[in-house]
């Protein structure tokens, strides 16, 4: 129930990610890979403390109750001019973890070499967890009129638009099926990103919030059907190739990926076709109701955001289609299949029956959402299915999802499944979708800036350690930091030397014994007049009562 709690169960899943990616750390790769993964991780991870540093700086509590009570922190923080920065640092930590762009490849690195895939997923969905666990104070602050905010939460719908595009479009040239499963789950938790970032733009968050986690929850079902998919057949075959999967038979598998694929591309009745274009709706209600007043960037931001997550769902609809082909398709070589543990059977089967129902049922679970978030939404979205089922299918958002789905669909089912077209030769007579298709190889050259960015910054520290720290600031004939700072102690011994005699001995301890031969005079002088005879008693007494009437007469106004 508190920022802090939450951070130390955070770092927690961070560094089991890391050491489950590492787990082979004899291997030299694996653990360059484990140590990647806690890189990237950290950089989110000290955004994130920065925002709960700032947050207990000036509201005094880490409580989320507490802190959605008072708005003084947040009045504090707006006109410290600090609102809008810490709430993109909570931004930072959300996207860090949860493997959004641009620090999302690290997921494709973790699924690769972790031994359980399925952490992945605890990790990744921390993320949009901790969004919608926020986007109730800030939504409130928002409407309350920081307007600053609104800069947060549009970051906040473009990194998880951008991210469910650019991974959708980096999936379809991969061919390691860990890392087609790695970017399919950032894709989808961009979709969450970008529905809680429009809850809060919009005037009512509760349409946005009960999209973003409804598809936090039930993707996470579709999400570790996938993974144990791709995870089955690959032990099965005995090859993380997908061009090497060719073969594989097992008609429990292929129904299970074939439901997980269908709601990840949209195909209606399943899930992925009414969340998917209920996220979409809300990006064009955004523009709709900002055409009213005349707020230029959010119109345009609400258009954009509905053109990049429709491009992502047809992207979405060609990869997926691609893994089914090149895993299933009657085209496949047959190979020889290992025998699969009764256990990964039972875990598998159990998995599929719990997703189907999930998956098909997903408007009556929308329906149980409206409900239990009631209080927090504070409004019922949806008075019934019908009701649900009318905003979702008549819209414009349906007929695009539809028109991608088909274009992307079509295209990936002539080249991996029907096998119309060969891409081999499609590639050579097309040398521009071909150099495309290498820079989507190279994860669209983003793991090479993140290796020239560490380079840069070693080959930094490099240059500083041999100048500074070796060698020195040459024009004071100084070899080094070391070096400076033993001439500088040196220095200082020698002064010492000089000043123990010279001023501690000769000014300050002569000063203390002057007080102290001083102080002893006076009180002996004092002594001297202390007889013990009432008469010279009575003479001083009479001598003070006089010099009092005196000092009245003089200065007392008489």
């Amino acid at each position: 129930d508190n920022l802090l709690f939450m951070f130390i169960g955070w770092e927690i899943v961070g560094v089991c990610c890391t050491y489950l990616t590492a787990y082979q750390y004899k291997i030299k790769r694996m653990a360059h890979l484990g140590f990647k993964v806690n890189t990237i991780l950290r950089v989110g991870d000290v955004a994130l403390f920065i925002f709960i540093l700032t947050v207990y700086a000036y509201a005094g509590t880490f409580n989320f109750i507490k802190l959605s009570e008072s708005s003084s922190w947040i009045i504090k923080l707006s006109r410290s001019g600090l609102l809008l920065f810490s709430s993109l640092m909570l931004l930072g930590g959300i996207i860090g973890k949860a493997a959004q762009f641009p620090l999302h490849e690290w997921l494709p690195d973790m699924l690769v070499g972790t031994p359980s895939s399925s952490n992945a997923l605890t990790e990744c969905l921390a993320g949009p967890y901790l969004m919608a666990r926020t986007l109730p104070i800030f939504h409130e602050a928002y409407a309350s009129g920081f307007s600053e905010l609104s800069y947060f939460f549009l970051a906040a719908a473009w990194i998880g638009a951008i991210t469910a595009f650019l991974t959708a479009l980096t999936a379809t040239a991969q061919r390691h099926p860990q890392r087609v499963m790695a970017y399919a789950i950032s894709s989808v938790i961009g979709f969450m990103l970008t529905a809680l970032g429009l809850g809060g733009l919009n005037g009512n968050m509760a349409s946005g919030y009960l999209a973003g986690t409804t598809i936090l929850m039930v993707d996470a079902f579709i999400s570790a059907l996938l993974i144990l998919s791709a995870v089955y057949v690959s032990y099965a075959v005995g090859s993380e190739d997908l061009f090497r999967m060719s073969g594989f038979r097992y008609r429990l598998v292929q129904q299970g990926m074939e439901i997980a694929v269908f709601a990840m591309i949209n195909v209606p009745p399943f899930s992925g076709f009414w969340l998917c274009n209920w996220v979409q709706s809300l990006a064009l209600e955004l523009s709709w109701e900002a055409s009213k007043v005349g707020e230029s960037i959010f119109i345009y931001s609400g258009y954009g955001l509905f053109a990049l997550l429709i491009l992502a769902g047809g992207v979405t609809a060609f990869y997926a289609l691609r893994v089914m082909g090149l895993t299933f398709s009657k085209g496949s070589v047959k190979r020889k299949i290992r025998e699969v543990p009764w256990s990964m059977r039972f875990s598998f089967f159990g998995l599929l029956v719990i997703t189907m129902i999930i998956d098909l049922t997903v408007p009556m679970i929308i329906l149980l959402f409206n409900g239990y978030f009631m209080p927090i939404t504070g409004m019922t979205v949806f008075r019934d299915v019908f009701d649900f089922v009318i905003y979702i299918i008549p819209s414009a958002s349906t007929l695009m999802t539809i028109l991608a789905l088909t274009i992307g669909g079509y295209a990936s089912y002539q080249l991996y499944i029907a096998r119309n077209v060969d891409p081999g030769e499609l590639m050579k007579r097309h040398l521009f979708m071909n150099r495309f298709r290498l820079f989507l190889q190279k994860r669209c050259l983003i793991d090479v800036a993140y290796s020239k960015v560490a380079r840069g910054i070693i080959l930094l520290a490099r240059g500083l350690y041999r100048n500074v720290e070796m060698e020195g600031i040459k024009t004071f004939r100084i070899r080094g930091i070391n070096e400076f700072f033993d001439i500088a102690i040196k220095w200082l011994a020698s002064l010492s030397q000089w000043i123990y005699p010279s001023v501690e001995l000769g000014i300050f301890e002569r000063f203390n014994e002057r007080l102290v031969e001083g102080v002893v005079k006076t009180s002996e002088k004092i002594r001297s007049i202390q007889t013990g005879i009432l008469s010279y008693n009575m003479l001083f007494m009479a001598i003070g009562v006089v010099a009092i009437g005196l000092i009245l007469l003089a200065f007392g106004g008489f």
